[in-house]
């Protein structure tokens, strides 16, 4: 079986580019920051060979459909809401990094609609963190910032890489990681300076009822095992689990193991 791109189309959506194959229950994936529809591949074949129906769309600013010139977390959970609503029975929903945090908004806005909910070393932070590390993020923004406007590209690529995973994760990504990165290179100033995504409200949290998979890497940032911590205190119906040797793209480094987990949880 393969999972290539292609248009889709949903009554009374919009129409979507991504990857899709199988049939029976519909499987959302969404993809998080420099990435499209292909972070998926791998999943999308696995879990439409186990019967479900796998839908991984790119996100409308992403390749190959770049129909906005810059990232709008809001304008991105209006979508993805047309979509699940359009979409038949319950949706599960497996989201990484960003698309973790557009998938808990998601889950606040139709949660009717959802089943169950993998969050992947979402991003994101809790109200109230601590101001030192906010104002070290400004920073790290601001060099990445400068990079791109001097038009030093794949140098600001490689480094929001690098501080997201570990040092030197850039360097020995398989080639099609770094085509993936780069093709969608153009949205990582507007991700930068003007699509801050906004803190995790406790209450918004405490509100979700669908039971929650929350997945770490054990050699990620700490950040995230921060703000995951954080998430598992406030979310009523939360797990957690780590994967050994992982780094913030569990599912590409360790696609079996990350199967397997999502698809115990799913069952």
């Amino acid at each position: 079986m393969s999972a290539d791109f292609t248009s889709f189309n949903l009554p009374e959506t919009l129409s979507w580019f991504g990857l899709r194959a199988g049939q029976g229950a519909p499987l959302l994936f969404i993809h998080g920051s420099l990435c499209d529809a292909r972070y998926w591949r791998a999943q999308v074949i696995e879990f439409a060979q186990q019967g479900w129906d796998a839908i991984a769309p790119s996100l409308r600013a992403y390749h190959p459909g770049k129909s906005y010139p810059a990232l709008s977390w809001a304008r991105d959970v209006e979508e993805l809401t047309q979509l699940v609503q359009a979409l038949p029975g319950s949706v599960d929903v497996v989201a990484h990094s960003r698309g973790g945090l557009l998938a808990c908004h998601l889950a606040q806005r139709v949660p009717e609609k959802l089943g169950k909910l993998v969050l992947v070393e979402p991003a994101g932070r809790m109200e109230g963190e601590d101001s030192e590390a906010l104002r070290l993020d400004k920073a790290f923004r601001d060099r990445l910032a400068a990079q791109l406007d001097a038009g030093i590209t794949e140098a600001a690529v490689a480094e929001f890489v690098d501080s997201v995973s570990r040092d030197g994760s850039w360097r020995y990504s398989p080639a099609s990681f770094r085509k993936m990165a780069l093709d969608n290179a153009h949205t990582l100033p507007s991700q930068l300076n003007t699509d801050l995504l906004p803190h995790y409200q406790p209450q918004m949290l405490a509100a979700l009822k669908l039971p929650v998979l929350l997945m770490q890497g054990q050699r990620s940032p700490e950040r995230f095992h921060q703000t995951i911590a954080a998430l598992a205190s406030h979310l009523p119906n939360a797990q957690l689990v780590q994967v050994d040797g992982a780094s913030h793209a569990v599912n590409l480094a360790h696609p079996r193991r990350f199967n397997d987990i999502v698809s115990r949880f799913l069952a």
